[in-house]
């Protein structure tokens, strides 16, 4: 299947459009154009697309997307699709704290440099200005022109830059659930992408709300990184996990995790920089998951 995954058009053109057209998935804008991306490709397969709106305000609405009935499901295999910020150090997958922390760290290094290159900037300009003001000058037009995209990148910053490498998180699980949708055909199982998993599990918590207590959910994670596959849970027995070499570990969340992984010696799951910047995909990974599920 590796090779055939390699060999097959649909899925090289799903790896192309989201590894770089629409591999940026933060602002509303950003968000939109990639959910009509992904249910064009979804329609083509299945007619059973819903997409449900939360959160929603004058300027943000989140969305989560679900393939199937949602209410009826006995299995929903799910994972997020925004994109995280820029941030220090590794991926820690389970601790929100420390992705706090890091993201925090680089937003605040960021903003203190930018704003160290206005004030260069600002010296500089006062240096060389003429003493009479004239609006009219190509001179001020320019520095006017300069500051003004000056603020509009601080405010940019001070929000947080978008990270661009996204293909191992979180667009390898997206391609994931897209083969799966090809693959299995058992209306009791659905497939959803949910909105705000680079922060938190609002989206999880919502997409919850409208699942039996009885269904069972499995949490797809960078899957596609060039590490082992881990599993957290009791959803699949471990029999069946080391079939696949899936690293089983147990859980006392209800939830099921699958993700890409390194073991850290204190025992966190960590992705490091290199590795989340990966270009290509753990192909034999993304197998795995299509087996396990299939």
């Amino acid at each position: 299947m590796e090779q055939n995954m390699e060999q097959n058009e649909k899925f090289s053109d799903w790896l192309f459009r989201y590894q770089y057209v629409y591999r940026v998935r933060r602002t509303t804008k950003q968000k939109r154009r990639f959910i009509t991306a992904l249910a064009t490709d979804i329609a083509k397969m299945r007619e059973d697309i819903q997409i449900i709106e939360y959160n929603r305000n004058k300027k943000y609405v989140a969305n989560n997307v679900y393939v199937g009935d949602i209410k009826k499901a006995d299995r929903i295999i799910c994972t997020y699709y925004d994109t995280p910020p820029q941030s220090f150090g590794p991926y820690h997958l389970f601790d929100r704290k420390k992705q706090s922390k890091g993201t925090t760290g680089f937003i605040l290094v960021s903003a203190l440099i930018t704003l160290l290159a206005g004030l260069i900037a600002t010296l500089a300009y006062m240096r060389i200005a003429p003493n009479a003001f004239d609006l009219s000058a190509p001179s001020t037009i320019i520095a006017a022109l300069f500051f003004g995209g000056y603020f509009f990148l601080l405010s940019k910053v001070a929000k947080g830059l978008s990270n661009r490498n996204t293909l191992i998180r979180n667009t390898s699980s997206i391609l994931a659930l897209l083969q799966l949708i090809d693959e299995v055909k058992n209306k009791k199982v659905v497939f959803a992408f949910l909105d705000e998993g680079a922060y938190g599990e609002v989206g999880l918590d919502v997409m919850q709300e409208s699942t039996k207590p009885s269904a069972k959910i499995f949490f797809l994670d960078s899957v596609g990184a060039h590490t082992d596959l881990h599993f957290i849970g009791k959803g699949i027995s471990s029999e069946r996990l080391q079939q696949l070499d899936i690293q089983p570990h147990l859980g006392k969340s209800s939830i099921n995790y699958l993700f890409g992984a390194t073991v850290s010696e204190d025992t966190d799951y960590v992705l490091e920089k290199d590795e989340l910047k990966q270009k290509t995909l753990n192909l034999a990974n993304v197998e795995k998951i299509i087996q396990l599920f299939d």
